[in-house]
């Protein structure tokens, strides 16, 4: 069993959403405990009934949990509730992967970056049945993915949220970082038809104003592609 606390890691907290991820959390914890690069790791669990609670215990994460209502609710949970104390925090799934030539950049950039750059965006790859994604828009996805502690918020929505900050800049920083999902195809095609369901409960309250919705996501506060792609889903793709 690793330590909880990696006294050999970078100054990061790794945050990890799970429900029934026994199929990866393994790789994941190891990921990103064994190269150096988190001092915490909090596993969030939404009361799993596989082995995916043992799991991260076995690797020494910390396991929190907590009922799931939508990825929002449960990452602001998660932020109110773990005990982070790093001056970093990274939003991670439980699919996706650190590769090493992207650790050992966060190793070396995160101590020597200025005080006013409190984000950082991730150049995301699409690793779909074994095969990198790289037309169609899918690579690279830039996503902001680490802040600092105190300057990040998640955004109150069912579908297509993303974390901000606020307070200062962010950097963009190249490297392997892999969405690699091990399950088959009838798997994604579930995933999916549950994201067209949480996008249509974005459309229905953008019409109606059901409850309240964040501020405008903006290439300052996320990703200037981040912001683009909202820009354009909200104003022509939801309108028709």
């Amino acid at each position: 069993m690793q330590p909880a606390s990696n006294a050999n890691g970078c100054d990061l907290a790794v945050v990890i959403l799970t429900r029934n991820e026994e199929i990866h959390l393994a790789r994941a914890l190891h990921n990103v405990m064994a190269s150096g690069l988190a001092k915490q790791v909090f596993v969030i669990d939404s009361h799993s009934t596989d082995r995916t609670v043992d799991i991260a215990r076995e690797h020494g994460a910390v396991v929190l949990q907590n009922r799931f209502v939508n990825q929002s609710v449960q990452f602001q949970w998660a932020m109110d509730h773990a005990p982070i104390t790093c001056a970093w925090v990274m939003r991670l799934d439980a699919d996706e992967l650190i590769e090493a030539d992207l650790a050992a950049t966060l190793k070396t950039t995160l101590p020597a970056l200025p005080p006013h750059v409190v984000g950082i965006n991730l150049q995301r790859k699409h690793i779909f049945l074994g095969r990198w994604i790289r037309h169609g828009g899918r690579y690279p996805l830039e996503m902001l993915r680490i802040w600092r502690r105190g300057h990040g918020q998640i955004e109150n929505r069912w579908m297509d949220e993303h974390i901000t900050v606020s307070g200062g800049d962010t950097v963009t920083l190249k490297g392997g970082f892999a969405d690699h999902n091990l399950n088959d195809l009838p798997y994604f095609i579930d995933k999916h038809n549950k994201y067209a369901t949480r996008e249509a409960i974005e459309i229905i309250n953008q019409r109606r104003g059901l409850f309240e919705r964040p501020h405008t996501l903006t290439a300052a506060g996320a990703s200037w592609q981040a912001a683009a792609k909202r820009a354009v889903k909200t104003r022509l793709y939801n309108q028709m």
